[in-house]
Formats: C-alpha cells, structure tokens, sequence
C-alpha cells in the first residue's frame, strides 16, 4: 500500500509575530479602561450612598440641637428645678474652685482638707472591702 506523503496544506496564513503585538497593543488598553470604568462607577456609587447618608445624619443632628436648646432654656429649667422641689443657689466661697487662664486650680485649702479627707475614707472603705 502507497503512502500519500503530500504536504498538507492549511487554507489560512498564520499570523505574524508583529501583526500579534499590533493586536496586543490595541487591544490592552481597551482591557485596561473597561476595568478602570468598571471599578470608577463602583466607586461613584458608594461616594453617592454616602453622601446620602451625611445628609441624613446632618438632618438627625439638627433635630437633637433643637430637642437639646429647647430642653436647657431657661424657662424649662426653671420648670424642671420647681417640679422636683429643689433650690438651686450659689456654692459657699469655701466650696468654690478659681480655674486661671493658664488652666491651674485655686482651691481654698479647707476644701483641699475636705477632699483629702474624703480620700482617704474612701480608701479605709476600700481596704475593708478587700480584707473580707
């Protein structure tokens, strides 16, 4: 039996190497972009669910700046100490602390006697506590 050992013959031309890279060269940054947008309009669209959101926490602040400034006004608090039966009046001087511009405390010292004495009961309470 004969062997045909004709060539075989392909019916299309194989692309060249440069035609290949002319390709590659169009056609990566068109990837590139598709995928830039891609992710843009992602971005877009959280920036926009977040401004949303600003809007309303901006609105939700107002609304508890009006709740707060009606709730401390004078007259309601006025109202609130009446209702409870209590009389608010200035502290003793011996009872008042002086702040400086510099930001120091002045206490009188039989205030700074009472605070220690206070600390240290607190302490006594606390070892007490321990010991049991």
């Amino acid at each position: 039996m004969r062997r045909n050992r004709r060539r075989k013959t392909f019916h299309f031309k194989p692309a060249s190497v440069g035609m290949a890279i002319l390709l590659i060269v169009a056609v990566a940054p068109w990837l590139a972009y598709c995928v830039i947008n891609v992710s843009s309009d992602q971005v877009s669209a959280q920036i926009h669910l977040l401004e949303g959101d600003i809007g309303s926490q901006r609105a939700s602040l107002r609304r508890e700046e009006v709740k707060w400034n009606r709730l401390v006004a004078q007259d309601n608090l006025d109202r609130a100490v009446a209702s409870h039966g209590l009389r608010l009046e200035y502290a003793p001087p011996e009872r008042t602390v002086h702040v400086a511009a510099d930001g120091r405390a002045a206490m009188p010292p039989s205030l700074v006697r009472a605070l220690a004495q206070e600390r240290r009961e607190r302490a006594g309470e606390a070892v007490a506590r321990n010991r049991r």
